[in-house]
C-alpha cells in the first residue's frame, strides 16, 4: 500500500512538471512625451557627461572667520592660523526630495542602480538590500567632491537633488548643501559677463550727447557739483556715465534701449521749459501756442501732468504728440 502512496506522489510531480506554466506579461506602460510641457525637466534628463572628465562640486558654505584667531606660537615666534574655507569632512545624502513636474517625487541613487527615481528602482527587499551593500559612501573632503563622466546616474542625481544650490527643481524647506562648479560653464557665464560689460561701456562712449544726458538723467545721475552748485561738463557727465555702466551693465542696457525713457524726458523738458503747458487752461495739456494736447483735469503737480502726458503719447491718438515731441529736441 505504501509503495501505492508513493508512486502516486512520484506521478503527480511529473505531471506537475509537464504542466505548461502562465508566464505573467506585466502590462507596457507608454511612457507620454511631455518634454514641451516640461522642458526643464527634459533637459536634465538629457543631460551628458564626457566619460574621462570630472566634475566638481563644492560645498554652498564657507566656515565663518574666527572672531579671534588661534595663534601658533613658534619659539619667539608667532602667527594667526588662517581658518580653513571649508569644513574637512561632509557626507552625501544619496536620498532627496523634488518638486518634478510640480509634484513631489523621491530620488534614490544606488551603485548600480539604472534609474534614481524611486518609484522606477525595484521593490523587492533582497535587490533593494543588495543594492544597498554594494552603494559606496560619499562626502565632501575640505570641501569638494568630483566624479568622472561615466559615473552618469550618480552626476545626474548630484545635478537634480534639493541638496544642491542650483536646482530648479529644490523644495522650499531643503538645506542648500553644495553647488556645481563646472569650470567651462563657470568660464562662460564670466565672458558673458564681460562680454556685456564691454557692450554697456561702448554704448555709453558712443552716445550722443542727448541721449547721454536722457538717460544719465533716469539713472540719476548728478549733471552739476554738489557743493559749488556748477553744471558739470560733457565731459564730467560722460566719465559718471560710462562708470555706471561698468558698475551694472545689464541695468544700463536695459534702460538704454527704453524708449518710454526718452519720451518721458523730452515732456519733463518740455514741462520746464514752457513747450507744453496748462497755463491756458488748468484742466488742458496745450502747446504754448495753444493748441490743445489733451485733458488733464484735477492734476495740478509736474509730475502728475508729465505721467498723464506720457500715457497719451502712448496711445493711438497720441502718436502726433509723440512726433512733435521729439521733434523739438532733435
Amino acid at each position: 500500500m505504501a509503495d501505492t502512496n508513493n508512486e502516486l506522489v512520484q506521478e503527480k510531480k511529473e505531471r506537475k512538471k509537464r504542466e505548461h506554466k502562465t508566464e505573467i506579461v506585466p502590462p507596457v506602460v507608454q511612457k507620454i512625451d511631455d518634454s514641451e510641457q516640461f522642458p526643464v525637466e527634459a533637459a536634465y534628463l538629457a543631460m551628458t557627461f564626457e566619460s574621462t572628465k570630472k566634475y566638481m562640486f563644492e560645498l554652498a558654505t564657507p566656515n565663518m572667520e574666527r572672531e579671534m584667531p588661534v595663534i601658533e606660537v613658534d619659539g619667539q615666534r608667532s602667527r594667526p592660523i588662517p581658518t580653513d574655507k571649508f569644513k574637512p569632512y561632509q557626507n552625501i545624502v544619496l536620498t532627496s526630495q523634488i518638486i518634478w513636474k510640480g509634484q513631489r517625487r523621491i530620488l534614490r541613487y544606488y551603485d548600480g542602480c539604472t534609474s534614481i527615481f524611486a518609484d522606477e528602482q525595484p521593490k523587492d527587499k533582497d535587490d533593494i538590500d543588495q543594492f544597498i551593500k554594494v552603494t559606496q559612501p560619499r562626502a565632501f573632503l575640505k570641501g569638494k567632491f568630483g566624479a568622472y563622466g561615466d559615473e552618469k546616474m550618480l552626476l545626474m542625481y548630484l545635478n537634480i537633488c534639493s541638496w544642491n544650490s542650483n536646482s530648479p527643481f529644490r523644495t522650499r524647506a531643503a538645506n542648500a548643501i553644495f553647488i556645481a562648479t563646472d569650470t567651462m560653464k563657470i568660464a562662460s557665464v564670466e565672458s558673458a559677463k564681460l562680454d556685456e560689460t564691454e557692450r554697456a561701456l561702448q554704448l555709453a562712449k558712443d552716445a550722443s550727447r542727448t541721449k547721454m544726458m536722457i538717460h544719465a538723467a533716469y539713472l540719476g545721475i548728478e549733471t552739476e557739483d554738489f557743493d559749488s552748485g556748477n553744471e558739470l561738463t560733457d565731459t564730467e557727465i560722460r566719465t559718471k556715465y560710462r562708470r555706471r555702466a561698468l558698475q551694472d551693465a545689464t541695468y544700463f542696457i536695459d534702460s538704454y534701449g527704453n524708449k518710454a525713457i526718452e519720451v518721458k524726458y523730452y515732456i519733463n523738458q518740455a514741462l520746464i521749459k514752457g513747450l507744453i503747458t496748462n497755463k491756458f487752461n488748468p484742466n488742458k495739456l496745450t502747446w504754448q501756442n495753444g493748441k490743445e494736447i489733451c485733458d488733464i483735469s484735477g492734476l495740478k503737480s509736474n509730475d502728475a501732468i508729465g505721467e498723464k502726458a506720457f500715457e497719451f503719447s502712448q496711445l493711438e491718438d497720441g502718436a502726433e504728440f509723440g512726433i512733435q515731441l521729439r521733434a523739438l529736441f532733435s
